[in-house]
């Protein structure tokens, strides 16, 4: 029996390593995200839902529409990134097979040739007796197009890290992509005091290291701060979900005070909610990406926010599932609003 139980051990330490090794591969074999000529366009999916109901008729008719809002996405804006933003899945519901569904949730961007990075949700774990979502985040490491990375060690969640974007023909880092995790599922929805002191330290090294360069941050449940800017008007898009699960002063005060090169803020959680406001300082937007996904409550059209840096500015509109556009503003980076 002792030899049987080693010999089990041994096999899956075996397994675990081998997984380890091809996600390091694939992480050295990336090459970096560029600009293009002069511009960086990312499409924002966000609270898709794939797998919710997956037993009924009506979960996998779900499925397959969201597949068209992405494939109608990704054919009318080209886009250099994708970037999810959460709840990618139901996958608390989900029985057994995440993985899979994690598969057919990046299908177009593999069909595409898109990269693509995650940003988790409350809804993307597992069912409890299944894992967590550590396991989704090492299993979509292991494709060729993810440029997601695993957080840092000992803070909450899995999806606190950023992502540089250099320039069309430079090793110079001309833009960055920051993300924050905020939890759900198995573990408390939070965003704690170490995520953001670890953006804020983050920040600052990447700015001494690069210099000013144009900054958006996303995370999937929005603060309250976000319901109180809409309520004081001057914003696009729409508010139809009360925003009233997370609070966090110190994160919005230090974004507003001491991080101007974060021009944007992106988010998902409440799926009728569109909108961009500008901030107290003026010269940032927090914004509400749109419902991407068929799963979960929705009676709006579906679409996606796409954010577009440039060399000089940054856009951001909605393109729609039926390809339509609407909510354009283009920001210069060294004006206010």
């Amino acid at each position: 029996a002792e030899v049987s139980t080693q010999s089990t051990g041994i096999a899956s330490m075996r397994c675990l390593v081998l997984l380890l090794c091809s996600v390091l591969t694939q992480c050295l074999a990336r090459e970096p995200l560029r600009f293009k000529n002069g511009k960086f366009r990312i499409a924002q999916f966000t609270d898709l839902h794939y797998g919710e109901d997956e037993f009924t008729p009506w979960g996998p008719i779900q499925d397959i529409n969201s597949d068209h809002v992405m494939h109608s996405v990704l054919n009318s804006e080209t886009p250099d990134f994708v970037l999810f933003t959460g709840d990618s899945l139901t996958g608390n519901n989900i029985h057994s097979n995440s993985t899979a569904y994690w598969k057919y949730v990046v299908s177009p961007c593999l069909q595409s040739g898109t990269p693509w990075a995650h940003v988790f949700g409350n809804h993307d774990d597992l069912a409890e007796e299944w894992g967590n979502r550590r396991i989704l985040m090492t299993y979509d490491m292991t494709f060729n197009q993810s440029y997601t990375s695993k957080g840092v060690p000992n803070l909450p969640g899995e999806s606190n890290y950023f992502i540089p974007i250099y320039g069309e023909n430079s090793d110079l880092v001309s833009a960055i992509i920051y993300n924050l995790d905020t939890g759900g599922g198995q573990i408390p929805v939070q965003m704690s005091d170490d995520q953001v002191k670890w953006l804020l330290a983050t920040y600052t090294d990447n700015t001494v290291m690069y210099g000013n360069v144009p900054s958006i941050l996303s995370f999937h449940i929005p603060l309250m701060d976000f319901q109180r800017l809409y309520n004081k008007g001057n914003c696009v898009g729409s508010l139809n979900n009360t925003i009233d699960e997370l609070d966090k002063p110190i994160l919005f005060k230090f974004i507003n005070t001491l991080m101007p090169n974060i021009k944007l803020l992106t988010t998902g959680h409440y799926h009728e909610n569109d909108f961009c406001c500008p901030g107290p300082t003026r010269s940032q937007l927090f914004c509400q990406g749109r419902h991407s996904g068929y799963g979960g409550y929705s009676t709006v059209a579906r679409g996606s926010r796409i954010i577009q840096f440039s060399a000089d500015k940054l856009e951001t509109w909605i393109r729609m599932e039926d390809k339509s556009v609407k909510d354009y503003i283009s920001v210069p980076y060294n004006t206010h609003f």
